[in-house]
């Protein structure tokens, strides 16, 4: 009995490992399927999407795979079929690879040191998510970086108001615990600019989305778009602070995809009227693996950088501690040819779901100064 009991204990923990093996095989086939689709496919909601969770389709595919090679040492009833599957799965993972390296170099520049003659500016760009800018962690982090512009989305500015008239003190914050002196909020209140450089000019565009959802609308579709001229003692240069739609469902990634039509357009203006510095910051709630991202970088001649060279989390779900495996990089930077990037790196936990994106660029020196 007791032979007996053993000799079904073993065959049970084959037939589990054999279910493992499989499952880990086509898992990765699966995940590497879903990554792919992105490249092949990336006009689409879905396959756009998929390009928020590249590093977590990677990482389930090489597990899947190292799952699927423990098979080859085992007899399996379909051997041919199982090792086409693994063969299969890794072929795609080394594509999905491959591919996924080479968006990441797109348009991509390299850091350098600041060269003689040029002005440093600091750009911290954060998605607030309706937090206090009287909050005394933010105040904290601003005040030990020192940023020369602040650039926030999301931050619900009549509410800011109200809780500024409610403690008593001077709307705005600006010149004080961090934020540089010049203010300008966007039409809508979602948009702030603080800046240490005087503002020459000002647009807010308002990029108005879909309404076809009828009682089921839950947001406001509409978004904005913040223009701005800066005046340095390196010449002027401009700025675009950018918060299109969050691509939850197709409308809203319809929604995404016209906002980023109507940013080409002011960029493309920008080109023609003009060739002073450009700078294009905020949350675009688009992963730097989307192809239509990549596409506005391209054709704008604009370039970006991550920090220490890859995609780093900015926006995270539920806890930040869980960034890594729950979260995306959404906040991002370009700046035209003419403007150097001296430094990219990510900022603590503030109390948002959004991590400080923290740029140091160079602008060079117009001939008249």
């Amino acid at each position: 009995m007791s032979d007996r009991n053993n000799g079904e204990t073993r065959s049970f923990l084959k037939w589990a490992l054999s279910l493992i093996c499989w499952c880990g095989s086509l898992g990765a086939l699966t995940f590497c399927a879903l990554g792919l689709s992105t490249f092949v496919a990336p006009d689409y909601w879905f396959t756009d999407n998929m390009s928020f969770f590249l590093r977590q389709l990677l990482a389930g595919g090489f597990v899947g795979c190292l799952a699927g090679l423990v098979g080859l040492l085992m007899r399996h009833r379909f051997a041919i079929l199982y090792r086409l599957t693994w063969a299969l799965a890794v072929i795609a993972l080394v594509s999905l690879t491959a591919l996924t390296g080479a968006r990441t170099l797109e348009n991509v520049a390299d850091t350098e040191a600041l060269q003689t003659g040029e002005l440093p500016v600091k750009i911290i760009s954060i998605n607030i998510k309706h937090l206090f800018l009287g909050d005394e962690t933010l105040a904290t982090f601003l005040e030990q970086e020192k940023p020369d512009i602040l650039v926030i989305q999301e931050a619900l500015w009549w509410l800011q108001e109200r809780r500024w008239e409610r403690l008593g003190l001077p709307v705005g914050g600006a010149g004080a615990n961090g934020f540089p002196s010049n203010l300008k909020v966007g039409a809508m209140g979602s948009l702030v600019v603080y800046s240490r450089f005087p503002i020459l000019q000002d647009k807010s565009h308002v990029v108005e989305g879909d309404l076809h959802r009828g009682s089921k609308l839950i947001h406001d579709p509409d978004r904005e778009l913040l223009q701005l001229k800066l005046e340095t003692d390196a010449g002027p240069f401009d700025l675009m602070s950018v918060h299109p739609d969050s691509p939850r469902n197709h409308v809203r990634w319809l929604n995404k995809r016209l906002y980023f039509d109507t940013a080409d357009a002011i960029m493309h203006e920008l080109r023609e009227t003009g060739s002073d510095p450009l700078i294009v910051i905020g949350d675009w709630n688009s992963s730097p693996w989307s192809a239509r991202f990549q596409r506005t970088l391209a054709q704008n001649n604009l370039r970006t950088a991550y920090p220490g060279g890859w995609p780093q989390t900015t926006r995270f779900f539920f806890d930040y501690r869980l960034h890594w495996i729950l979260g995306a990089p959404v906040d991002q930077f370009a700046v035209s040819g003419n403007v150097r990037v001296l430094s990219v790196s990510t900022g603590p936990d503030i109390g948002s779901d959004h991590l400080p994106l923290i740029v140091d660029l160079a602008l060079p020196r117009s001939n008249a100064n």
